[in-house]
């Protein structure tokens, strides 16, 4: 009875060890693909933050930060994938670069700026995305009063944080306009969830200063 079954067993072990290797070729991919977007968030959020002046709290830069919304940092309509400038996180020690554009090119690359959003210094709503396991993986490290630095061109604008929440992935009010000029970093939450992430982690932060990094660099 026994030699009758014996091939039966035998396609049954070796469906075993097929099943085994499928479960094994799909972890390593996964595992794979993870450790791609590690490496290139890795890249592009520790590269080396340029020094920047701390912010003054004299009179004058007080002053400064009143009508900084009256000097918009210049900026033309950029085409899609272009380099804008960097998202500078002191706390971090990182300057994260930032990209005309959320599509997945300009995602795997750094922060991604939505178009139809203000650019720092006006009085519009300035909107940044990014993904939560490469440039923004360390977004929830931040609180209430710390600072945020927008590098353009010659310009680097100054924010601190003053609200940080999370809203489901469809709250379109992220992307509304503002009455006052803000700054809103968005990424996808939980951070360390595999998987479509169901939430949003929102960021907002208001400008303080509006440094001119060519008059800095000519008084170092």
């Amino acid at each position: 009875m026994w030699k009758k079954d014996a091939p039966r067993y035998r396609w049954k072990r070796k469906a075993a060890r097929w099943a085994a290797a499928a479960v094994f070729a799909i972890g390593a991919a996964t595992a794979g693909w993870n450790g791609y977007w590690y490496i290139v968030g890795w890249k592009a959020a520790n590269q080396e933050a340029v020094r920047l002046p701390a912010l003054d709290s004299s009179p004058s830069s007080a002053a400064e930060a009143a009508h900084a919304s009256r000097r918009p940092v210049e900026q033309a309509a950029a085409p899609l994938g272009a380099h804008l400038g960097e998202l500078v996180i002191p706390k971090l020690g990182v300057a994260i670069p930032v990209y005309e554009g959320v599509r997945e090119q300009e995602l795997r690359r750094g922060a991604g700026h939505y178009p139809a959003s203000a650019w720092p210094g006006g009085k519009g709503h300035v909107v940044l995305s990014g993904h939560r396991d490469t440039v923004f993986r360390r977004l929830g490290e931040l609180g209430i009063g710390d600072a945020l630095v927008i590098r353009a061109a010659d310009t680097a604008v100054h924010y601190r944080i003053v609200r940080i929440r999370i809203v489901d992935d469809d709250d379109r009010t992220v992307l509304v306009n503002k009455a006052r000029p803000t700054l809103t970093v968005t990424t996808c939450y939980p951070f360390r969830l595999i998987g479509r992430a169901p939430k949003r982690y929102i960021v907002t932060a208001r400008p303080v200063q509006t440094v001119s990094l060519e008059r800095v660099h000519n008084e170092w």
